[in-house]
């Protein structure tokens, strides 16, 4: 493969044009790149991809021509290599790594539970359903549900008997839904949010179990509440984060606007400003500067671990590829990394060995420290 044939290889991938043969060599041949670097960097973006390889092969700036053509030959020896392993994997791989290969990255699903009790499986469901008198929820490919007021005459704004839906995603799957107000959510894994339809009373309330990213439509006169099981978050337009998993703190981070946090504990009221986290217990409420950009990354494809707990690491994998982490040995270490969640369970083991010096081994859908 000649220095132009790997250009023209690494833009085929940039453009999306490629084999996934292709895609996967370059991944591959980057992965081997990655594991050169502490810590691991690895970015979905396969324009960025290409520069950092292409600048690997071009390290010769202001070397001889010859030092840079043993470079270059060396790369694209391993890119060879790499090339083989793939094709023959079904013959060499070991047991193990098929295994976590064949678990693939979640996806766009979720299911609709409308007021009556119904459910309905949005990956098989139809482009437009009728959510409620006058409401119709309209789908479209890309994983999001539109909500639309379809009836002629305005709705009569009333507290009597609200009709609700709840959308609500499984271990391995995410979707986004445009509420009524138009309000955009992005739900996360094993995630599920409650809301009327359409919003009647004097405040937009929602129940929300999971994570989901919030962009609130403004609208002074009918505030917006995001509620869990340990708070209340008031707002009236602004993109926030919220975290409220089951036994795990509630975790808030505001990207833009204003929010008021109300634990239930409390009668306090706490405001938060952009860049600001808050964090509650049971018994405390902590709020800290943060960059925003790696609390919300997940919703653009990304996991962005900064000093992040190794326990909270495999929980968040494990949320996203429908696994089970043991946590029995594992220690109790931090972890630095930026890994796309488009890659399959073997490529983010890898990443994690490689930063972390553990090993993993599954069964079934069970992966346990060796």
């Amino acid at each position: 493969m000649s220095d132009q044939e790997t250009k023209d290889l690494l833009d085929r991938v940039e453009r999306g044009d490629c084999t996934p043969e292709e895609k996967a060599l370059v991944e591959d041949w980057y992965l081997e790149l990655c594991r050169q670097q502490e810590p691991v960097a690895y970015n979905v973006d396969y324009s960025r991809i290409k520069k950092e390889i292409w600048h690997k092969l071009k390290i010769g700036n202001g070397k001889s021509p010859d030092a840079w053509y043993l470079m270059a030959a060396a790369i694209v020896f391993m890119s060879v290599l790499s090339y083989t392993r793939y094709m023959q994997q079904h013959t060499r791989v070991p047991v193990q790594e098929k295994l976590m290969a064949a678990i693939r990255p979640g996806s766009n699903k979720a299911t609709l539970t409308l007021s009556d009790g119904s459910r309905i499986n949005l990956d098989e469901a139809g482009d437009a359903i009728n959510a409620a008198p006058g409401i119709t929820a309209q789908k479209n490919k890309k994983g999001s549900l539109n909500y639309y007021i379809t009836t002629r005459q305005p709705l009569k704004l009333s507290e009597d008997q609200p009709v609700y839906n709840t959308i609500t995603t499984p271990r391995g799957g995410q979707y986004q839904v445009v509420l009524p107000d138009g309000s955009r959510v992005f739900l996360n894994a094993e995630s599920s949010i409650t809301f009327p339809v359409p919003f009647t009373r004097s405040i937009r309330r929602v129940q929300l179990n999971g994570e989901a990213y919030f962009e609130v439509a403004k609208n002074r006169q009918q505030p917006f509440v995001v509620s869990s099981q340990k708070q209340n978050i008031k707002v009236t337009g602004t993109h926030f984060n919220v975290c409220c998993y089951l036994n795990q703190p509630d975790i808030t981070t505001l990207a833009e606007g204003s929010v008021e946090i109300s634990p239930l504990h409390s009668s306090a009221t706490r405001p938060l400003k952009p860049g600001q986290q808050a964090i509650l217990t049971e018994n405390k409420f902590e709020v800290k500067e943060v960059d925003t950009d790696d609390a919300t990354a997940w919703k653009d494809g990304l996991f962005v671990f900064n000093g992040t707990p190794i326990k909270e690491v495999l929980k968040q994998i494990g949320r996203w590829y429908d696994v089970d982490f043991s946590d029995s040995n594992l220690p109790n270490r931090r972890f630095d990394a930026e890994i796309p969640r488009s890659l399959n369970l073997l490529q983010v083991i890898r990443i994690i060995e490689v930063s972390s010096k553990l090993k993993f081994r599954i069964d079934g859908r069970k992966v346990t420290v060796q």
